[in-house]
């Protein structure tokens, strides 16, 4: 995203000017069903590390509180050193697991934020949004959502992209939830998958594991499935891959990586390229220190306005007093 579009403050509908930070406001009573409607409409996908950027950034202000006042145990702040690394799932977990409520209206502020600042980009017609600006008269007076509704609904247009997995680089998902998960965790990750782990894996699931790590081809895997159990451990051992047949924590990410359902990655070229090269958590970041800095200006301008006015009544006040007294008639 250019530079200069982070600094964008209004939008121009049917030659009116409007506040974006009011037309994100605004857009947050809009329900999931009909946000997901209007993007499929328009053919917009969005890649899955939005979704989990949009979380993290959600939670962050309750994490750091909790950290400040003991909250949280001396695990669970030695996991927390890998926050920002986090994949969806253990944010969620984190969230549900501390009672840390994910603020829909929030997440749809920021989600709009970046659909709006991105456009033309994502091929949206100024426009279009005159639309949705009708459809929040329609839901003004409705309940907020809750997050688990609105995220069945949204899963219709996040994807995957290649090389990822949970919102993660698939390197960084590895190591983050090696790092900061427990075992039964995972366990539970493979379930959101569809992948049942097992606590012992046979020959075949164990070629499986060894192929992966080391990237190997169909012939090399023909070569190692002529080796016995150890043999096969042995090997993969001098080539500094640690594996066997009894599950360790790596292992079992892996095993999810091999045996969860493999679906086609849609391309989505367009999206993706819209939001390649863009740190989407540090975007987010500087829209709400915007935010907030925006806060403490109008409140200074309040402030200074209060003063200035309080000024002028007592210059009033004083030059009454004075004619007053001036005229004797105190």
């Amino acid at each position: 995203m250019a530079r200069t579009k982070k600094a964008e403050d209004f939008i121009y509908l049917y030659s009116k000017k409007v506040k974006i930070t009011k037309l994100v406001q605004d857009f947050t009573v809009i329900p999931a069903n009909e946000i997901v409607k209007y993007l499929l409409n328009k053919e917009i996908y969005l890649p899955n590390y939005m979704h989990k950027a949009l979380i993290r950034k959600n939670i962050a202000p309750a994490i750091a509180e909790g950290e400040s006042s003991n909250k949280f145990s001396d695990e669970m702040r030695f996991r927390l050193k890998w926050f920002d690394k986090f994949t969806i799932f253990q944010l969620e977990r984190l969230a549900s697991g501390y009672q840390l409520p994910i603020n829909v209206t929030e997440y749809k502020k920021d989600f709009w934020d970046i659909i709006i600042r991105n456009r033309t980009e994502l091929g949206i017609n100024n426009l279009e949004f005159v639309k949705l600006q009708n459809l929040t008269l329609k839901y003004a007076r409705e309940p907020q959502e809750s997050y688990e509704s609105m995220v069945e609904e949204f899963h219709k247009v996040y994807f995957e992209p290649d090389g990822y997995f949970d919102g993660c680089l698939i390197e960084e998902a590895q190591e983050v939830l090696t790092n900061a998960t427990t075992l039964s965790e995972i366990r539970d990750l493979g379930k959101k998958f569809n992948v049942e782990i097992p606590r012992r894996i046979n020959k075949k699931q164990l070629i499986d594991i060894v192929s992966l790590k080391l990237n190997f081809d169909d012939e090399k895997r023909q070569e190692i499935s002529k080796k016995s159990i150890l043999e096969i451990e042995r090997y993969a051992k001098r080539r500094k891959v640690n594996v066997s047949i009894e599950l360790k924590k790596s292992d079992m990410i892996d095993y999810i990586l091999i045996k969860m359902p493999k679906e086609a990655a849609p391309k989505y070229t367009n999206s993706l390229k819209v939001f390649a090269g863009m740190n989407i958590e540090e975007y987010l970041y500087n829209i709400k220190f915007q935010e907030i800095t925006s806060k403490v200006a109008d409140k200074r301008k309040k402030n200074m306005k209060t003063i200035f006015i309080a000024i002028i009544v007592i210059a009033v006040l004083a030059g009454t007093g004075y004619g007053l007294y001036h005229f004797g008639i105190i």
